[in-house]
């Protein structure tokens, strides 16, 4: 398996490997992502701007994750730790059900860490679901600490945010 940074020509694939994600999701209630969230739109700008990375297997898509410095609007209502902090925001990662369980989202968490280290980073940051049990253990047992938690406008149940400091 490699990681390789997302081209502009990847989006249907991407957009097809979130639709499969999200009908998973949403049948095992994890209604947080639908139609509307990630959107297209939200995809194609983080495809501009070079911040999604791929998890390809002999060409096939197998899972993604976004990398940017983009704080999220949610996180300025948040008390997060600040001191000297230049934080990598992980955002949108999805590994198609096909292949869950199989180590990939471990290895693109590892990715990701190498890859805030090599460009300065001090930290990762990211929310998960609160009833995501499974995605919380997952960050958990790579070392994320919960530091926060919101409530997003559209969404009933909260998100829980973590930190890695590198």
């Amino acid at each position: 398996m490699e990681i390789i940074q997302a081209r502009p020509t990847d989006l249907i694939e991407i957009l097809y490997l979130l639709r499969i994600c999200i009908f998973d999701m949403n049948a095992k209630g994890m209604k947080h992502w639908n139609s509307a969230y990630p959107g297209a739109d939200t995809i194609q700008k983080d495809l501009d701007s070079g911040s999604i990375f791929l998890v390809k297997e002999k060409g096939v898509c197998k899972g993604m994750v976004t990398l940017n410095t983009n704080e999220p609007e949610d996180y300025k209502q948040l008390n997060l730790p600040s001191e000297n902090r230049k934080p990598l925001y992980l955002q949108h990662m999805a590994v198609h059900p096909r292949w869950q369980g199989m180590g990939i989202a471990k290895l693109m968490i590892e990715f990701s860490q190498k890859l805030a280290k090599e460009k300065g980073f001090d930290c990762i940051r990211l929310d998960v679901f609160k009833p995501s049990d499974h995605a919380r253990q997952l960050y958990e047992k790579q070392s994320f600490k919960e530091v926060a938690s919101f409530q997003a406008a559209y969404q009933k149940i909260p998100f829980v945010c973590y930190e890695k400091q590198l």
